[in-house]
């Protein structure tokens, strides 16, 4: 009676552990003996075989029956596996010749990859000729070709004009059509000391277009953190900092068509700067007696809660006891606004009128320069 028991649970156990194995191997059996298609199963999987049944008489199935690409099992060590593409002509007499070359088809993985390099170049290339391309208008035409420029000098360091850095290349066409090439911190450097820039080698104007392209130029230098002012160290101290932003505004007046001097703002003191916002706040608001809607279109946004072109009233800041740190910083902003809210050319050059008129009637230096600027005080 032991004997029988063990028989029994035994038999049961193999029964429970070992059907799902043999059923696999029962179908591995059919499979490799049903009649299969000889073709490949497709040319993204060339490494398997089609699984359907050929047709009569034939060894492809109807889906291969016109392709016809034979598939070979990939021997062992090969790097990619091989198909065989048959091809059936038909002679004029009617009879048929079946011809037999070897591919080599990449693995898709392969395929796709070579896809994804393919596509990267290709987007690179269209980056870089793109930005080539804006850099070259931007910049100048001898960006990338200094051997173009008419001088062969940087008029600054009086090395080759090769050394000077590309981020700082900017070149233009005078009217004799002469191709200069400088360093544009240089140019900066020159123009916050005379009333007009000028080519320092044939001391002629520097035409208007140029000057636009230029104030363009230094605000994307300022936007990438670049100074735009001659620096021993690469960081840049809070004073170099301060000067870059000043110069960024007297340069877009400068491509307004207003020649003025950077130290006519930096040599004010703090009564020159309370009286230039008083100036400033009172033709705004009162000599020129300008609408709501003629103010929004010169300034945008002068009277919105977030940033209000005047925060104070004169009466209220003025005789307080506020450093001369906090008035350029104040001064400077509300020039900026008057400067660079609109993005009309005529109603930035009309603040520009308005920031000059009221620097004529505070600043010596700059009422000689803009005499027609000064009002008579009452």
């Amino acid at each position: 009676m032991k004997m029988k028991i063990i028989c029994v649970f035994c038999f049961f156990i193999s029964s429970r552990s070992c059907p799902k194995r043999q059923w696999n191997e029962r179908t591995e059996d059919m499979e490799s003996e049903r009649p299969r298609c000889a073709s490949i199963k497709s040319k993204k999987h060339p490494d398997q075989r089609c699984p359907n049944q050929p047709k009569d008489g034939t060894q492809w199935c109807a889906w291969h029956s016109k392709s016809q690409t034979l598939f070979v099992a990939p021997t062992s060590g090969s790097a990619s596996p091989t198909a065989t593409m048959m091809t059936i002509t038909v002679t004029p007499k009617g009879k048929r010749r079946v011809s037999t070359s070897p591919i080599v088809v990449r693995s898709p993985k392969l395929s796709v990859k070579k896809k994804r390099e393919a596509a990267a170049q290709t987007i690179q290339r269209c980056w870089i000729l793109k930005g080539r391309t804006s850099l070259r208008k931007l910049q100048g035409p001898a960006t990338f070709c200094t051997d173009l420029a008419h001088n062969d000098k940087d008029i600054s360091t009086y090395d080759s004009v090769s050394t000077i850095p590309l981020a700082y290349r900017f070149s233009y066409i005078d009217v004799k059509h002469h191709l200069w090439l400088f360093d544009i911190r240089f140019l900066v450097n020159l123009m916050q000391y005379g009333n007009e820039l000028k080519n320092p080698f044939t001391q002629e104007d520097i035409d208007t277009q140029t000057l636009i392209r230029m104030q363009s130029r230094t605000e994307q230098l300022r936007v990438m953190k670049k100074p735009i002012v001659y620096v021993e160290e690469e960081s840049l101290t809070p004073e170099q900092i301060w000067n870059q932003k000043v110069l960024d505004v007297f340069l877009k007046l400068t491509s307004l068509g207003f020649g003025v001097n950077v130290l006519w703002f930096e040599t004010l003191t703090v009564r020159g700067h309370e009286l230039f916002y008083t100036r400033l706040y009172s033709l705004w608001n009162l000599q020129l007696r300008l609408t709501e809607e003629e103010k929004e279109r010169i300034v945008p946004g002068h009277s919105s809660g977030r940033s209000p072109l005047f925060r104070w009233h004169p009466s209220a800041v003025t005789g307080r006891g506020f450093e001369l740190k906090w008035w350029r910083k104040q001064n400077l902003q509300l020039m900026r606004a008057f400067l660079q809210r609109s993005d009309e050319k005529e109603t930035q050059g009309c603040g520009a009128l308005y920031i000059l008129t009221a620097l004529a009637n505070t600043h010596r230096r700059c009422a000689e320069s803009f005499p027609w600027l000064v009002q008579e005080e009452d």
